[in-house]
């Protein structure tokens, strides 16, 4: 058919499309693959067929919405109708005329919308890269077949998205890759290259790739100099390379990218990649097919459901590369409905498990298709395929079919023979398997050996634990942050507004019982209220653990020290803006730990140690806090050479009598350091300093224990979140002031033998033979030199996060409570010991205060 008429005709069509009905856009995305596939078409208006294709698909499959997607089909196929213009850069390749670099045009707005897709879906998929290249790198032997699937699925959807050169580029990394060309530090440069290309890629704009990236990024690849005019030889060498391995992804045939059509093309394809992806689809839909069984007694196991959201997607990408069309779709179809599962829009009951296990079937039907396409049989699609699609493409109209008729008690093997599906001798011959250590269970290795249907098991399972499956399974919606911290922001208004309730005299003058015991239920509920919704804000720590992974990879070897990094409690909670500001101390501390903590091998090696060092990262909750340890069995910290350092910057005397801790706590000065050499890595005694100003800041605290030529052990106490503190009410001259309870020691009513004076200036306190700074909290903030005389008072022993303690003289101890932190606001700004404000039951303000500030305030 002329390629004027079919635009002509599916132009007619666009209009009267209606979401209730596909079958127009069926039509025109028939019509579409028959002019994508027309040899004479431009290669531009090639390029808008194909992404009109793409686009139908994305209607078809509800990931576009239905008018804007109808909208922007109607704009590309005006934009091939027209025509490309006599001017324009293809047209002038086309047809033999001046050839020169294609300036930079702004991506077509239906291009656009999947590449932003694309690449905000693919943060997940590059921490798993990193993880399989940090496992391939120990020598873990899944890690290369992982690799191996998410390199096929970036090359396969780069093809889809029009970008040849990315998808050339990723086919090169996996031939050498395959040909054990590629070391872990090649991987992990194309990880960091893809993520800065991924990330720019979210603004619609992906950037051309020059030589310098591929000779960053492979071995043995070198920049060719440009060639100079005249220079025949040059000019051969400038010419592109290509070999048959290489031509299906430097150039994939577009109708062998979109077209149902070509499928028989893509067929003759390079048949080393076709074999390839037989034999990994086949491993694919396995585990599919396992965890689908899987997910029939426990519908909402997250693990198995991205498992077998893995293996489609894995399919759906490779088969898009491939140009098998059909199989894309279908992997697409199946993909998007377990992604509802995933974010708890939908419920995996037997019904929808039944219409996954047809569909993984005909994905079965459609590899020995394949298989039997590279000996040169004809491409056929099955039967079931286009039903299959239609119940997918609608996942509410799935028909409610019931399960296997069984009681549920009983179990799946006489489930299965009562339905006559399988013989009882089949059952005790699986069951003895099992019996003699077969690790599979009675469903896979009926599947397996005897070839019983996957969704005859899948029901029966379904029978089985019909009574369980009625349980509440947890559904999951995603708010923005910003919703969230104004939630928790309006709790806490509430708490306070409660509180002032409450504290109301002439509330507390009512005598009616009823109403007093109704306003204590209320402030319960309210209290649950607020926990609930400070647990809105808790994220795993599980991201930040997994780049100081990288990190200590990096680092060992740039140092040449063998490291095994174990991370414990990944899955710890906490607030996330904790999350988002612990990463920078952390990374200074195992920085350190690395490079100065761990020993040269042979240093190790003369001490008895093994050569391979441990790092270990852990998290965990107690008492209220998260506890985040560093610990190295290195050669730990020199306590007489810290010592020394301190004395000679002036910072103690030699004759000070100073505790472990005390010395430990120097090097979290700025400018100390103790290394005798400066590396690009640690050294220079700034990194530390950052570690306490960023904990502080966190409200928190951290503690050293080491123990030379053992190693060393970083503890760091933070709270759960930063939005409420556990605090100490106490006053002091009429006013009220909060001590944050991670910074109280102790509280003591001292004598007057425990008070002394330094040159009748200094005011200290003995505590059980230790002398502490004494200071009156009401004197602090009074510049006046008034006499604030508390004999009688009470001395709240406090420490800052590096365990300096100050005796803080107060008149009373009023009780404990936690309280809702505020801004003193830009006007007031910040001010030396205060923290914050809280808002208290009477309405006043009470300052709270920062211990760390007052201990400076003491020492200038």
């Amino acid at each position: 058919m002329d390629p004027h008429d079919l635009l002509n005709s599916i132009a007619s069509i666009i209009p009267l499309a209606d979401k209730t009905d596909l079958s127009g856009l069926t039509q025109i995305l028939t019509k579409l693959e028959t002019l994508a596939a027309e040899t004479s078409l431009p290669p531009a208006m090639l390029t808008v067929a194909n992404r009109a294709i793409e686009l139908t698909n994305n209607i078809i499959m509800g990931e576009t919405d239905f008018d804007t997607g109808c909208n922007k089909l109607g704009d590309c196929v005006a934009k091939m109708r027209k025509g490309i213009g006599a001017d324009s850069p293809a047209a002038n390749e086309a047809s033999g005329g001046p050839k020169g670099p294609p300036p930079k045009k702004e991506l077509p707005d239906d291009l656009k919308d999947l590449l932003v897709k694309f690449a905000g879906s693919q943060q997940g998929v590059l921490e798993d890269f990193e993880a399989y290249v940090l496992e391939f790198e120990k020598g873990v032997p899944e890690a290369k077949s992982a690799l191996k699937r998410v390199l096929h699925t970036w090359k396969g959807e780069f093809g889809v998205l029009d970008l040849p050169d990315y998808s050339k580029l990723i086919h090169e990394v996996e031939d050498k890759f395959e040909n054990n060309e590629l070391t872990a530090e090649h991987l992990f440069k194309l990880k960091d290259f893809l993520q800065t290309t991924f990330e720019k890629a979210l603004h619609g704009v992906v950037p051309q790739l020059s030589p310098d990236d591929k000779t960053g990024l492979l071995p043995g690849c070198k920049p060719t100099p440009p060639p100079s005019c005249g220079d025949a030889a040059a000019l051969e060498r400038a010419k592109p390379e290509t070999s048959a391995s290489q031509t299906p992804a430097a150039s994939p045939p577009a109708t062998s990218v979109q077209q149902t059509a070509a499928s028989q093309s893509a067929l003759n394809a390079d048949p080393s990649l076709l074999a390839d992806f037989v034999h990994e689809s086949r491993d694919h839909i396995h585990t599919a097919e396992t965890f689908l069984l899987e997910l029939e007694t426990a519908p909402a196991n997250g693990e198995s459901i991205n498992s077998v959201f893995r293996a489609w997607h894995t399919i759906k990408g490779v088969a898009g590369f491939l140009g098998l069309r059909e199989i894309a779709t279908l992997a697409h179809a199946m993909e998007n409905l377990m992604d509802l599962a995933r974010k708890g829009e939908l419920v995996l009951n037997a019904e929808y498990i039944d219409v996954l296990l047809e569909g993984n079937d005909c994905l079965k039907e459609f590899i020995d298709v394949v298989e039997n396409g590279i000996s040169g049989a004809a491409f056929r699609v099955p039967e079931a395929y286009d039903s299959i699609i239609k119940k997918l493409s609608s996942p509410t109209a799935i028909s409610q079919t019931a399960p296997v008729s069984a009681e549920p008690a009983k179990k799946v093997g006489e489930i299965l023979v009562e339905n006559g599906v399988a013989a009882v001798q089949d059952v005790e011959n699986a069951l003895q398997l099992q019996r003699e250590g077969d690790g599979r269970k009675l469903g896979e290795i009926l599947i397996s050996d005897k070839n019983i249907p996957a969704r005859v098991v899948a029901g029966a399972l379904a029978a089985q634990t019909a009574s369980r499956q009625s349980a509440a399974i947890e559904e999951t919606i995603r708010v923005p942050v910003n919703r969230i911290d104004q939630l928790v922001d309006s709790i806490g208004e509430a708490v306070i507004a409660q509180s002032m309730i409450n504290a109301d005299a002439s509330i507390k003058k009512i005598a009616d019982q009823t109403l007093h015991t109704k306003i204590e239920h209320s402030e319960m509920i309210m209290r649950q209220i607020q926990e609930l919704a400070m647990s809105l804000r808790m994220v795993s720590i599980k991201s930040t653990f997994q780049k100081m992974a990288r990190l200590v990879r990096d680092l060992s070897k740039k140092s040449c020290k063998d490291v095994n990094f174990i991370t414990e409690g990944e899955d710890t909670e906490l607030d996330k803006s904790v999350v988002e500001k612990i990463g920078d101390p952390l990374i200074h501390m195992i920085r350190n730990s690395v490079d100065h903590g761990i020993e040269p091998a042979e240093d190790r090696k003369k001490t008895g140690k093994p050569l391979s060092a441990t790092v270990i990262l852990r998290a965990y909750h107690k008492a209220g806090n998260i506890y985040i340890e560093v610990v190295d069995d290195g050669k730990g910290l020199d306590k007489d050479a810290i010592f020394s350092k301190a004395v000679a910057k002036g910072l103690c005397k030699k004759t000070d009598n100073l505790s472990e801790q005390e010395i430990f706590a120097f090097i979290f000065l700025p400018g100390f350091s103790t290394a005798k050499v400066i590396t690009d890595v640690s050294g220079r005694g700034v990194g530390m300093d950052v570690v306490r100003r960023n904990i502080e800041a966190l409200r928190g605290s951290v503690e050293i224990q080491s123990q030379q030529g053992a190693g060393t052990t970083f503890t760091i106490r933070l709270p759960l979140t930063l939005a409420i503190v556990d605090g100490m009410i106490v006053r002091s001259k009429g006013d009220t002031y909060i001590i944050p309870t991670l910074s109280i020691v102790e509280s003591i009513r001292p004598t007057a033998q425990q008070r002394m004076s330094v040159l009748k200036r200094g005011e200290m306190i003995n505590v059980r033979g230790e002398l502490i700074p004494l200071v009156n909290l009401a004197r602090i903030f009074d510049k006046t030199n008034g006499h604030y005389g508390a004999a009688e008072g009470v001395v709240m022993i406090v420490e800052d996060m590096i365990g300096k303690k100050i005796g803080l003289e107060i008149d009373e101890i009023m009780g404990q409570q936690q309280v809702v932190i505020k801004n003193l606001g830009v006007g007031i700004g910040d001010v030396p010991g205060i923290s914050g404000g809280a808002i208290m039951s009477d309405g006043h303000v009470s300052l709270i205060l920062d211990i760390g500030g007052i201990a400076k305030m003491m020492d200038g």
